[in-house]
């Protein structure tokens, strides 16, 4: 199903907005590969937030029938400590992708949304830890789009089915 009264199947795709050459080559592949499904793709940039991001991202994902988010690297800490001088006191992840990520997968969450993420090895911070994968939210390989999607792919439908 790609189309219906209300239009095409919308998939917002997150990502930060400054990659390495080869993390931008691997974000076109996510977009070709959800573009065949065939999904129109939404996207959000730096710029595109206003002066009220908060509106500007709730309402984009009210117009969406699912959510792809990429989590490349972003920050590399190596020496960082979770919880320092408590009982729960731990190595910290190396890697760390966008904050925006997070909140993106929030509101997706909160939206009902079949939410998909995907990290940049070494990143497994909040909703890119494979722990929290199951119900509403699924993972799978950055570097394979597509690879162990099928679950995802029937939510959206699902979920664009519903909507229209």
């Amino acid at each position: 199903m790609t189309h219906s009264d209300t239009g095409p199947v919308r998939v917002f795709l997150g990502a930060p907005s400054i990659l390495t050459p080869g993390q931008q080559t691997t974000l076109e592949r996510w977009v070709g590969w959800l573009e065949r499904q065939p999904f129109q793709v939404v996207r959000l940039g730096r710029d595109g937030h206003g002066d009220d991001p908060w509106h500007t991202l709730s309402r984009l994902l009210a117009q969406v029938d699912g959510i792809v988010l990429l989590g490349f690297r972003q920050l590399h800490a190596p020496d960082a400590v979770w919880r320092p001088d408590t009982g729960e006191e731990s190595r910290s992840a190396r890697w760390w992708t966008s904050p925006w990520l997070q909140l993106e997968a929030g509101m997706a969450v909160a939206l009902s949304l079949p939410v998909l993420v995907a990290p940049e090895d070494d990143v497994a911070e909040g909703v890119f830890q494979p722990e929290t994968w199951n119900g509403q939210v699924r993972g799978t390989r950055l570097s394979t789009p597509g690879t162990g999607t099928g679950d995802w792919l029937d939510a959206v439908r699902a979920h664009r089915e519903h909507r229209a």
